[in-house]
């Protein structure tokens, strides 16, 4: 499969996934791991607390975070060593770097607050029972999955870009 194909593939999956189950960090990670061939149960638990900007909180949105994390399955450190050894830790870096750039460049920030700012014009407190209820209602958890979509596909260009692919053939 073409990296275009797989990243439109990851995408559509991240985006029906989160329409379905809710968690913008947990499902993006998921699409990516399915894509990739990367399934750990424990990296998906892991990423249990970080949707809606880390515990609902609103900062750094939750689907970049899986798609990061998505990066360091792929390509991080995969053994105790200092960073400055480590090649593993500076190509999870490098990929993404450029997963996090590209991300507040489509979106003007990483902060969760601040997408929503940018897709609705309003920013929803999801710790707020009533503003979580406002935020399923008015079809803004809907369009979050958008932005699952978007990161998923990031995470598998960036991958590309560095040759990931090319790598795992060998």
């Amino acid at each position: 499969m073409c990296v275009s194909n797989l990243a439109e593939k990851a995408g559509a999956l991240a985006e029906e996934l989160h329409r379905a189950y809710g968690g913008c960090a947990q499902m993006t990670l998921k699409a990516l791991q399915q894509a990739l061939g990367l399934e750990d149960l424990g990296a998906f638990k892991a990423a249990s607390a970080l949707s809606g900007g880390v515990t609902l909180a609103g900062e750094v949105c939750g689907a970049l975070l899986g798609a990061l994390m998505a990066v360091g399955l792929a390509v991080g450190r995969s053994k105790l060593e200092p960073t400055s050894q480590s090649s593993d830790y500076a190509k999870a870096m490098d990929v993404g770097r450029v997963v996090f750039d590209r991300f507040r460049d489509e979106f003007g920030s990483v902060r969760c607050r601040d997408v929503h700012m940018k897709l609705f014009g309003r920013y929803y407190n999801l710790r707020d029972q009533q503003e979580w209820r406002e935020f399923v209602e008015s079809g803004a958890r809907a369009r979050c999955s958008g932005v699952c979509r978007v990161a998923a596909k990031l995470a598998i260009e960036a991958l590309s870009s560095a040759e990931y692919f090319t790598n795992r053939e060998k």
